[in-house]
């Protein structure tokens, strides 16, 4: 009967502790409501384009056979390969097709040939959709009375061998370190609130931004080591080419790094407990992984659920860095990611600081 009185007991305090009812029963239905949909395997809203050298009335019809297929959402048409390279440099197609000026006069002989030229960092996506491609020209071909040996040649930009390691190595460098910062900002103000030692740092002459300021810098120094770790792991054991600028990593590690650590102040600020803390780290984490381009592609999530990845660093964090690996991006292509994740930065660490205010006002 002692032990019935416990448990009752215990049911009847987390049923009174609203902070306790919030985090058994919100989270998990937000989190299955949104992961349902961003944690899919499929290709789909595919964008590509097609540079159309022959113009006749074959290469018209495979055309309007891709504009058909369900997985193809924007066909463009390019005139050179220049305008298709940029367009795969920014992420605008996974490929494009290059249909030969003699392919309707080769049709239905062993010289019929048709490239597609595909984006090799995003490796997973990019071999999907060149069976996709494939599928629709044996449609094509299914029409075509001679039955011609048309065949796709495919050829992956950045990454020819479709190596898994340059894959998913620069997401971790991005992921873990986002979880180390995360975690230490998190716990930062949260500690000294259990030890009994948060009220001494109040009666200090230092003011609001610089208690906040000290507990930000010592993390973020943390992360920056552990970032040079995982970078020379890359590079030296994982054998991941870097192509681009190192300065310009760096500024992208130390721009983002802050963006975490000031989501981390905030979700410090506003939690009485460590344990409470630690579940606020991952209920940001688990849809920065998800919705962030980290595991499924964001082109293949609804079109209503694509633009909350908009407010998450790790999606810009994560091109950012796959750009400087692999294909040297410039700085004027970095910017706009950088000032992404910056303003976010803002955004978190100025919430930190109102909510920091007003809990110690």
């Amino acid at each position: 009967m002692r032990l019935f009185a416990l448990i009752k007991k215990e049911f009847l305090a987390i049923k009174n502790d609203k902070k306790s009812m919030f985090i058994i029963i919100v989270p998990p239905l937000l989190q299955i409501f949104i992961f349902s949909f961003a944690a899919t395997t499929e290709v789909k809203h595919v964008d590509l384009a097609v540079f159309d050298k022959d113009g006749s009335h074959q290469s018209r019809e495979f055309i309007q056979e891709l504009k058909g297929s369900s997985y193809v959402r924007n066909l463009m048409n390019i005139q050179n390969y220049d305008e298709a390279k940029k367009l795969i440099d920014i992420k605008k197609i996974v490929g494009f097709i290059v249909i030969p000026d003699d392919f309707s006069e080769n049709l239905g002989t062993q010289d019929s040939k048709i490239q597609f030229i595909l984006d090799g960092r995003r490796s997973n996506t990019a071999q999907v959709v060149e069976g996709y491609v494939s599928q629709t020209l044996m449609r094509f071909k299914a029409r075509d009375e001679a039955q011609s040996p048309l065949e796709i040649h495919a050829r992956y930009l950045y990454n020819q061998n479709l190596i898994n390691f340059w894959w998913i190595v620069p997401n971790l460098f991005g992921s873990i370190t986002m979880l180390l910062a995360i975690i230490l900002s998190a716990l930062s103000i949260t500690r000294e609130k259990e030890l009994g030692t948060f009220e001494q740092i109040l009666v200090s002459p230092l003011s609001s931004y610089e208690i906040l300021l000290g507990k930000l810098i010592p993390g973020l120094i943390i992360s920056i080591a552990v970032s040079s770790l995982i970078l020379s792991l890359a590079i030296f054991y994982f054998k991941v080419p870097f192509h681009g600028s190192l300065s310009m990593l760096y500024l992208g590690v130390v721009i983002f790094l802050f963006t975490i650590s000031g989501v981390g102040l905030f979700i410090s600020s506003l939690c009485k407990t460590q344990q409470q803390a630690i579940l606020g780290s991952f209920m940001f984490l688990l849809p920065s992984f998800l919705l962030s381009g980290f595991s499924s592609p964001i082109e293949n999530m609804p079109l209503w659920l694509q633009p909350v990845s908009d407010f998450i660093p790790l999606k810009y964090y994560i091109i950012l860095i796959k750009g400087v690996f692999l294909k040297d991006i410039s700085f004027a292509v970095a910017v706009p990611l950088l000032l992404k994740i910056l303003l976010l930065g803002i955004v978190s660490l100025s919430a930190a600081l109102v909510l920091f205010k007003k809990k110690t006002g």
